[in-house]
């Protein structure tokens, strides 16, 4: 289906939404009714409640615990396990006529947490599924359920299209539906450039960005529309990057990075402000901090905070290497997430390590990146 035409298709057929690997099928949660529901049921897995982190927020879901990743299992009180009860669950929880006193968990219906932004925030199922229902003009919130085959296994791309022309779904790729909204919309703003003259990473063109999550800064050095360019996203850590804590390998990652880039006279550094204590702010780090001083570990502790293990996304520094023409990148991480989000912006991208020597205050810490959230950090002995 053209995405030309996203807005206009029928709204009261369910989507199929696909990227290389699967696909999902999605209908929009606040007009959602038992046909939708029951066909989810039968031919996908859990269903899944994709809405924005303040949405949670405000309807008071995140006093509950995330499950796995990014989800709050919930039910209605006297909930059954019909359609038509789920169906009706999901509508008035996005409307916010369901009290939280009214929800019982864990659940059976998934709620998870999707950027506000859309796919141009982070490249997801659940990001795509919000994206399309906003456009039909309705709440941006979705219902979505990964698809499965007759046998059990989860569909293909290659099954998901079969199985739109057989049932007569429009069919939206998130590839596609990520550059319709490129072509149409910009949620960076570039708006100044000046030398930046450092005291130990030589010189470098600052340039400022206004984005949705703040304002932003990319450190560039050399002609990096050319060829291949290191990169650096780096996430703000005010205690790492400014008092050289040793709870995390922040800071030492941020003074590698900015010297690998000096020696090799070309690079970006894009210091993306907004993910202090992977997206739950400063204040909520620090009580993180204090938990795990408890016994918690970092992934353990967020949860307990009633956040995700991880609110980041790269989205808009994805937007920001477009904007200073950057195509091919080296990117120095240890986080797959990072290398894989980029990739559904259409880079090509290789890795380089940036790996730090541990040290008794953050070993715990290393480790729990590496076993839970699958950085891939080598220097430690699990």
């Amino acid at each position: 289906m053209s995405l030309s035409n996203v807005i206009t298709f029928n709204s009261r057929k369910i989507c199929v939404i696909v990227d290389d690997q699967k696909a999902v099928l999605s209908f929009p949660a606040e007009v959602v009714g038992s046909n939708e529901i029951a066909f989810l049921m039968k031919n996908c897995d859990e269903l899944r409640l994709a809405i924005p982190w303040n949405t949670i927020s405000k309807l008071g879901l995140n006093r509950f615990r995330f499950y796995g990743e990014n989800f709050i299992p919930v039910d209605f009180k006297t909930n059954g396990v019909s359609a038509e009860e789920r169906a009706w669950f999901v509508r008035n929880l996005v409307k916010g006529e369901i009290s939280i006193d009214e929800i019982i968990y864990p659940g059976r219906i998934f709620v998870e947490e999707a950027k506000e932004g859309g796919v141009l925030e982070r490249p997801g199922f659940g990001e795509a599924a919000l994206d399309i229902a906003r456009m039909l003009g309705f709440i941006p919130a979705s219902v979505y359920s990964n698809l499965m085959t007759p046998s059990g296994e989860i569909a293909t791309a290659d099954y998901a299209m079969k199985f739109a022309e057989e049932h007569s779904l429009p069919v939206i790729k998130i590839k596609d539906l990520i550059f319709y909204r490129l072509k149409n919309e910009k949620l960076v703003e570039r708006v100044v450039d000046a030398t930046l003259p450092t005291k130990f990473y030589g010189v470098f063109k600052a340039v400022g960005y206004k984005t949705p999550i703040g304002e932003i800064i990319a450190l560039v050095k050399g002609e990096v529309s050319e060829g291949e360019t290191l990169v650096r996203i780096h996430s703000e850590c005010l205690t790492g990057d400014v008092f050289h804590s040793l709870r995390c390998d922040c800071g030492d990652q941020l003074e590698n990075a900015l010297k690998i880039i000096d020696k090799a006279g070309k690079g970006v550094l894009i210091y993306m402000r907004g993910h202090e204590g992977r997206g739950i702010g400063l204040i909520n780090k620090l009580m993180a901090y204090r938990l795990q001083e408890e016994g918690k570990d970092t992934v353990e502790a967020n949860i307990e905070l009633g956040f995700p293990p991880d609110l980041r996304s790269y989205g808009i520094s994805a937007q920001i290497l477009m904007d200073l023409g950057v195509k091919n990148i080296v990117l120095m991480t240890n986080n797959p997430l990072k290398i894989e989000e980029l990739k559904k912006y259409d880079f090509n991208v290789k890795r380089m390590e940036i790996e730090v020597e541990p040290s008794s205050e953050n070993l715990n810490y290393l480790k729990t990146k590496k076993e839970k959230m699958g950085h891939m950090i080598c220097r430690i002995n699990l």
